[in-house]
């Protein structure tokens, strides 16, 4: 456990977690996490997950669908959100994969986009053996520029706006796209989940041409951007190009932008 990057108390209370999954305790799952090659691979009894940090081991404790299923609720696939086999899916900011390899276990088709390195490096082994699945390493925003990015996977707070909570933040220098350039040959979009930890209203600004042929938009504009929301803003430019646009806050705050007739 030394080699983890765990906080003090972390190898004492993942084995409590184990103790109570193999006595039946609150529908937990056994959880082990073992380091690899600059990254870790939680073990849970469904699959191995390759992560930035040990610390993620703590979203699996209930395993890797329950996981999966949570994500979903979040963004209200099945609800606002309609997902079915043959869709094609952006995933902005996938992380390790959750969502992205949650729906294409649907069937549907996804370009999974993520900017942090490290992260990207975890989700190119998470999908390797999924044909559904491109990953592409990018940084999403308004114009094509360098930017100063702050990776820090330990809590998935990796952004263009430094994070005011998190620790050991790295900051490096990305080279940042906007969404028409990544994705501007696709010519259907049926869904585009979007975490930018903040910059969502930058990366619709740099998605003109995409959300013309978009059905569905789901983006957490939850407090991450210095602490202030982005909700407004992504409402303002989305009902701009024609979408109906709602809010959730079930579990995290969601804007949806859904097209007329999708």
């Amino acid at each position: 456990m030394a080699a983890l990057d765990l906080p003090w108390h972390g190898p004492a209370h993942m084995a409590l977690h184990n103790a109570g999954a193999r006595a039946g305790l609150a529908g937990w799952r056994p959880v082990a996490v073992r380091p690899e090659a600059g990254h870790f691979v939680i073990e849970t009894d469904e699959r191995p997950v390759h992560v930035a940090s040990a610390q993620r081991w703590l979203h699996y404790r209930w395993g890797w669908q329950a996981r999966v299923a949570r994500l979903f609720r979040h963004f209200d696939v099945g609800g606002r959100v309609a997902l079915k086999s043959g869709d094609r899916v952006i995933d902005i900011g996938a992380n390790v994969g959750e969502f992205t390899l949650g729906a294409a276990a649907r069937g549907a088709e996804v370009l999974a986009i993520e900017g942090d390195p490290t992260v990207f490096e975890c989700l190119s082994l998470n999908v390797a053996d999924e044909p559904l699945v491109t990953a592409l390493h990018g940084l999403v925003w308004k114009a094509e520029e360098d930017l100063t990015f702050y990776s820090a996977p330990a809590k998935a707070d990796s952004s263009i706006f430094r994070p005011s909570k998190a620790q050991d933040v790295r900051a490096i220098t990305q080279h940042a796209r906007p969404l028409d350039a990544l994705a501007g040959d696709l010519d259907r979009i049926d869904l585009i989940k979007c975490d930018a930890e903040g910059a969502e209203p930058e990366v619709l600004d740099g998605a003109a041409e995409v959300l013309k042929r978009t059905r569905q938009i789901a983006l957490d504009t939850g407090p991450e951007r210095e602490g202030a929301e982005t909700g407004a803003d992504c409402e303002r430019i989305l009902a701009g190009h024609g979408f109906h646009v709602t809010h959730s806050t079930r579990g995290r705050k969601i804007t949806f932008g859904i097209r007329p007739g999708a």
